[in-house]
Formats: structure tokens, sequence, C-alpha cells
């Protein structure tokens, strides 16, 4: 199965590409600075993260949350 990690994925774009990815069936990890507005994404079936792309440790801690995919 297709993996993929979305920054902004609770509103706009993000949400819509969201919506989109995992209608066709990829395995979404949605990146959002705060989980407890991330309602919308959870409806989706996507796996919401916590990652603030402007914070260095928010990364890092999301990146080491996702699950490590065999290459």
């Amino acid at each position: 199965m297709t993996t993929a990690l979305i920054t902004g994925a609770n509103k706009g774009l993000g949400l819509e590409t969201a919506r989109r990815l995992v209608d066709s069936g990829v395995d979404v990890y949605a990146g959002v600075r705060d989980p407890g507005r991330a309602d919308d994404v959870r409806a989706l079936g996507a796996h919401v993260v916590r990652l603030d792309v402007t914070d260095t440790d928010s990364v890092t801690a999301a990146v080491s949350s996702l699950p490590r995919l065999a290459s």
C-alpha cells in the first residue's frame, strides 16, 4: 500500500488532497498543528500526526511517530 504524509491537512488544499488520496486507497498521515481541530481529517480515515513545519522539534517528533516502511 502507498503511504503519504501531508502537511496542513486539516483545511483547504491539504484536506482536499488527503480526501482524494484516502479515496484512492492511500494510507494517509495528516500533519496538523492542533490535533484537537482535526475531526474532519479523522472522518476521512486518515491518521492524524501533530506537525508544525515551522518547529524543528515538531517535525522530528512527527517523523519519529511514523511507522517504518520496508524499502
